[in-house]
């Protein structure tokens, strides 16, 4: 934010009246884009949290350039429209680490984002400031696509997720198919040959309890049936 800035003063003149009210944009912006990325294509539309991941990085990789070539406030202030996704990432990585391990890891997993989330100012500050003083006579935007190029692996990655969920995915269904095949084939064609046997194999006062007995139950009492097969040995 501090470079970003020094960036803003030295290319297009602002003071810090003008730069507050870009970060007031941007944010409103931020909000907005989040709220439909969260709202609509994962809660109305379903769409999978990597492919929210990946519009979100490319969002801001978007932006990244648009920023970092701007020659007028005008395409600077369009840059936050392209922008406007990228505070997805965040959780869709979230949504994402939630689903991979179990309720008792899940403390971890969150306090391991948010030390992450926190070393990362420490990391990208002096690396953009060092960019910045480094290129500020020749092209004093470099900074802004240098962190675009840096989102690059977070597409590749979040794009691996969703092809390995997709197998994944494919592969439950071939196995679930493939079982109710089995178990259709084990079935006999005739009911009436499965309810001979089902009746010949309970005792002669079987209690009505199983499943699969619920389909013989109208017109039987709760005591239990007669089995036809002791008949004629009383």
């Amino acid at each position: 934010m501090a470079v970003c800035y020094l960036f803003t003063r030295y290319r297009f003149n602002w003071d810090e009246v003008d730069f507050s009210i870009f970060s007031t944009y941007s944010m409103v912006t931020n909000l907005i884009g989040t709220s439909i990325s969260v709202g609509v294509f994962s809660h109305i539309m379903k769409v999978d949290d990597a492919i929210v991941g990946i519009y979100s990085s490319v969002s801001k990789i978007l932006s990244s350039f648009v920023y970092g070539l701007a020659k007028t406030s005008f395409v600077f202030y369009l840059g936050a429209l392209a922008e406007i996704m990228n505070g997805t990432s965040f959780i869709a990585m979230r949504s994402i680490a939630s689903k991979l391990v179990t309720s008792e890891e899940l403390g971890k997993v969150n306090s391991l984002f948010g030390a992450c989330e926190a070393l990362m100012p420490l990391v990208y500050g002096p690396m953009y400031s060092a960019t910045y003083a480094a290129t500020l006579n020749v092209m004093p935007g470099l900074f802004f696509i240098l962190g675009g190029i840096l989102t690059i692996p977070a597409v590749i990655i979040f794009g691996w997720m969703y092809v390995q969920h997709r197998k994944d995915a494919e592969l439950e269904g071939t196995v679930v198919s493939n079982t109710k095949q089995d178990i259709e084939k084990a079935l006999p064609q005739d009911d009436s040959i499965l309810k001979d046997v089902m009746l010949n194999a309970v005792p002669p006062k079987a209690q009505i309890g199983s499943p699969l007995m619920t389909r013989y139950r109208n017109g039987i009492g709760k005591q239990g049936v007669t089995n036809p097969a002791f008949e004629g040995e009383k």
